[in-house]
């Protein structure tokens, strides 16, 4: 008992989540404020050399992409010059000596340099900005830039970790067959899976111990996939991204004005999201599938601590449960191959703001500049 009990108090990195952060992280942000200008910021985030440790392959590649923000040598200088913006601004942040982040932003007169920008990285884009309704299409286009060893990899450890999906969901299904019999122990159970203890929280009994011990073992296994190991550039998740996603950058967008339509986006409170195209992804679109509500997707992202979710026990508790008979190994790699495409399109209609002195002036770029890192998402 006492042994069980220690064991629930080791903090995982499911509990810590600073280990799901990208080592490099890519985003590309649009903002559309009327006509057919665009203000384009592109930025890019390198992990500090203690994330690398004793990984030599890992900081060999932040050294790499610090050296090419610092020489301009990175993908998105070059690619903002040729855009000629009308105004622009570049910001290199360092921190105790390291280049850290580095962000360009523009502001492009006409619609056909941002399109050409974007076709150059993986995506072709159409602007109708002609009437008092706008239409921005996006359709992914060329090859994902994984390397062939890089795609023979992925694809042999897709069939490797979805054993290790396909226990977590055994296991998961043991708690939820518990917790049909046993609704009052919901709370408290979820309570030690999510780490999260409070009111409704209390001591495991013997069976709850030895599920609850086991599920976060299987939990903390599925996660891995999106931490880079200890001899690995990078992580597998972010591998899965690169050979299967012609965009392997994340992409969002904000539309000065009232969203329409959209499709293919998720909608964060106006701003439009491009999903990405990877396994963790995929493994959230399975909810429901085997079983409901996912516990692995609900704890933990492929980002840094602060953008981490916080499941709260009694919410999560409250929710319908569903389980089916648990899959094969086999069973779940191929429902993740299925997921891994980017849908044909994604499509946004929204009708223009007018601008009025109290708001928006689009003839001013600087404060189109201002503004747009206002709605630069985290």
């Amino acid at each position: 008992m006492d042994v069980r009990r220690a064991m629930l108090a080791v903090v995982v990195c499911v509990a810590t989540s600073s280990c799901f952060e990208e080592p490099v992280r890519e985003h590309l942000h649009l903002m559309l404020p009327a006509g057919e200008v665009v203000v384009v910021t592109a930025v890019e985030e390198v992990a500090g050399p203690e994330v690398a440790g004793s990984n030599r392959r890992l900081a060999d590649r932040l050294d790499e992409a610090r050296v090419e923000i610092e020489r301009g040598w990175d993908r998105w200088r070059p690619l903002f010059e040729q855009l000629e913006p009308v105004a622009d601004r570049t910001v290199v942040e360092r921190v105790d000596g390291h280049t850290r982040r580095s962000v360009y932003s523009g502001v492009v007169a006409r619609f056909e340099p941002v399109a050409s920008l974007l076709s150059r990285v993986g995506l072709a884009a159409v602007l109708e900005a002609g009437g008092p309704i706008h239409e921005l299409q996006l359709s992914p286009a060329g090859s994902p830039p994984a390397t062939w060893n890089e795609r023979q990899e992925v694809e042999r450890r897709i069939d490797e970790w979805s054993e290790v999906v396909a226990s977590y969901l055994a296991g998961a299904a043991d708690l939820y067959d518990y917790l049909d019999r046993r609704p009052d122990r919901a709370v408290p159970c979820l309570s030690h899976i999510f780490d999260r203890h409070g009111a409704g929280s209390a001591p495991l009994e013997a069976q709850e111990e030895e599920l609850v011990v086991a599920l976060k073992d299987r939990i903390e296994a599925v996660t891995e996939v999106l931490v880079v190991g200890g001899e690995e550039a990078y992580s597998l998740n972010e591998l899965s991204r690169r050979a299967f996603d012609p965009f392997p950058t994340r992409l969002t967008l904000t539309v000065v004005g009232e969203i329409l339509e959209s499709e293919g986006f998720v909608d964060h409170d106006g701003t439009l999201e491009r999903p990405s195209v990877d396994l963790w992804s995929a493994l959230a679109t399975l909810e429901g599938r085997w079983i409901a509500p996912d516990l692995v997707t609900a704890m933990a992202a492929p980002g840094p601590e602060h953008l981490q979710p916080e499941p709260d026990p009694a919410t999560f508790a409250g929710l319908p449960r569903s389980h089916a008979p648990p899959p094969d190994g086999s069973d779940v790699a191929a429902e993740i191959r299925s997921r891994l495409a980017p849908p044909d399109l994604h499509r946004v209609r929204w009708r223009p703001a007018v601008a009025t002195a109290d708001d928006l002036e689009i003839d001013d770029p600087r404060q189109l500049l201002d503004r747009a890192m206002t709605v630069l998402p985290d």
